[in-house]
């Protein structure tokens, strides 16, 4: 089977190549090479490659600046998407493509969690698109998978682990601290874990809308601490809250999405997200920690 991947260098895609180039032909195209946004170059590229699968990891995904780049963000998140599925489509081919969290508003009541056929009602221009996106893909591929995922953590990138290291180990002084929010609610999500999950997916020939986030849920400031205490960094710990920060983008507080469809299909493989986390910061943690420490100097 030949695999055509998006955005293979982004934090999900690289695990997502690795992983499937173990038992798939997977061709990994870089941006300069296929621009999802140009619709001869997805045909020529579809009709080139000919592959079996074309999976979407490509995106526009800093939700603040998604604001003020309304441009941008529509070409990369939904015509990039439509221009995929319409391709897809006329070429034969099974289109997976990656959404969010962020298509609903998180006023649910906590521990009350999304599933897959909620209404999606997005705060933001970033949840906007997503949400738009997946109509587009619905609405012109008849052969796909449209995953939601959520609070995502890798080797290869940036995210909310890098960022808080770096907050703390390039502070001046001995006392460390930092603020962080208390009242949202999500499940931190391994790219390796979501992309070992896509791969499940593979192998079922299924379609539909599915959540993969992992198992249970947390705040940000719990997971700061479990990253604080299992990488014997001390710091002090403040809660905040979302309306601390006068962020552009409004931000759900209610993140938590149930994997009821990959339960019912019996291909669920997320696992607890401390569990998840412990086994990539035993790999990784030390390595991060030099990182951040770096760019102290």
């Amino acid at each position: 089977m030949k695999i055509l991947l998006l955005g293979s260098t982004g934090m999900l895609g690289s695990d997502c190549k690795e992983l499937l180039s173990e038992d798939y032909e997977v061709i990994a195209p870089e941006k300069n090479e296929l621009n999802i946004v140009s619709w001869d170059v997805v045909i020529e590229n579809l009709q080139k490659i000919s592959p079996d699968i074309v999976l979407n990891c490509a995106a526009f995904t800093d939700v603040d600046a998604c604001e003020k780049e309304a441009f941008k963000v529509r070409k990369v998140n939904l015509e990039g998407p439509r221009n995929l599925a319409q391709g897809s489509a006329r070429f034969n081919c099974k289109l997976i493509h990656i959404s969010s969290d962020y298509v609903f508003n998180g006023k649910k009541s906590i521990p009350q969690p999304y599933f897959e056929d909620d209404p999606g009602d997005p705060l933001s221009a970033y949840g906007r698109s997503k949400m738009e996106s997946e109509v587009a893909v619905r609405e012109n591929s008849p052969n796909y998978i449209i995953v939601r995922t959520g609070w995502l953590y890798g080797i290869n990138g940036e995210n909310f682990i890098t960022s808080i290291l770096k907050k703390v180990l390039t502070q001046k002084g001995r006392k460390k601290t930092l603020s962080v929010v208390d009242d949202q609610f999500g499940s931190p999500t391994w790219t390796y874990r979501l992309a070992l999950q896509i791969k499940e997916l593979l192998k079922r020939d299924t379609k539909g809308t599915f959540h993969a986030t992992s198992e249970g849920y947390c705040t940000p400031l719990e997971y700061a601490k479990h990253v604080f205490k299992k990488l014997k960094v001390k710091v002090s710990l403040e809660p905040a809250s979302l309306s601390d920060y006068h962020q552009r983008a409004k931000r759900p507080r209610n993140c938590i999405l149930e994997n009821r469809l990959l339960k019912k299909h019996g291909s669920n493989i997320m696992r607890p997200w401390n569990e998840d986390l412990d086994a990539f910061l035993d790999q990784y943690g030390s390595s991060l920690v030099k990182q951040a420490r770096a760019k102290k100097r």
